[in-house]
């Protein structure tokens, strides 16, 4: 057993197709095929039922899947602490981040960071809540900080929630729902709303939309500008709306879930060595929602 051929078996355990599989590993479908029969030949057994192009996994593929995914990380946990000692590691970091807290906020932490870790060279890449978990996971970043919606067990991510941060149901203040004391789901479900999107293959259930007519975005900003412009109600960090609240431009819906509240998160791949920026990053962003 080695790990080309475990990595072959997670993959396409994942994707439920042979082809897929290949296709991400940037490999030949063949020589894929030929790794998964080698090692179901070294545990003699079975470790997927075959139907045409679909494949999914047997009883035996999935009492070792967990483990398998295990050794994976494992691995990666290996290198990293490798390229650490050696003295390569974390010389470039990428960092995805949704918009949930405000622009000027994480310009003048972008900005400290640089200057207090010349050493590394930090990338920022804004990105919908909802892909946070998932650019981790697949390795296109190395670090996500955003509400985390997921919730989800997996061993290749870290969850390390920061803070609570509250989610508000909003419309602009003179909306029809504005004024209503009660609003019910039937009426909600009937009116406009702007809605968070991703790219993201999972399903996440809540980020849904709620309405029969609503439009996507994948950033707050866009979300409010639509609220404002549009008619439009969605639900929204309280960071980024509390001063529409104070001047009265927005209005928290009287609804049963108008106001809830999520964990802010930092997302880590597992084996990702820590790094020094990185702590710090998490600091501040945790006293911020502290005192928030």
């Amino acid at each position: 057993m080695n790990l080309s051929q475990v990595q072959a078996f997670c993959s396409v355990a994942d994707l439920g197709s042979v082809s897929e599989a290949a296709r991400q590993l940037e490999c030949n479908r063949t020589k894929l095929s030929m790794s998964i029969k080698a090692l179901e030949k070294e545990l003699d057994v079975e470790l997927f039922v075959r139907s045409g192009n679909h494949v999914e996994l047997s009883e035996a593929g999935k009492a070792i899947y967990k483990d398998c995914e295990g050794m994976l990380v494992t691995a990666a946990r290996i290198k990293q602490t490798c390229l650490h000692v050696s003295g390569e590691f974390n010389a470039e970091i990428w960092i995805a981040r949704d918009d949930s807290l405000p622009d000027e906020m994480w310009q003048d932490l972008s900005h400290t960071l640089n200057n207090k870790y010349p050493s590394t060279s930090f990338n920022f890449v804004l990105a919908s809540s909802g892909d946070l978990a998932n650019l981790v996971e697949t390795q296109q970043v190395d670090f996500a900080f955003g509400v985390d919606y997921e919730r989800v067990d997996d061993p290749r991510i870290i969850y390390n929630p920061l803070g609570k941060i509250r989610m508000m149901s909003v419309c602009k203040k003179g909306h029809d729902l504005s004024a209503m004391r009660r609003v019910s789901d039937e009426v909600l479900r009937n009116s406009m709303q702007a809605t968070m999107v991703y790219l993201n293959e999972k399903d996440n259930p809540e980020l849904e939309p709620f309405s029969r007519r609503y439009i996507g975005f994948s950033s707050f900003d866009f979300m409010l500008d639509t609220i404002l412009r549009e008619d439009a109600w969605g639900v929204m960090p309280e960071p980024l709306i509390r001063h529409l609240l104070r001047e009265q431009e927005l209005a928290v819906i009287k609804h049963t879930y108008g106001l809830t509240q999520e964990d802010y998160c930092m997302f880590t791949a597992a084996g990702m060595a820590e790094h020094p920026g990185m702590n710090w990053l998490a600091d501040q962003l945790s006293d911020y929602l502290f005192d928030f």
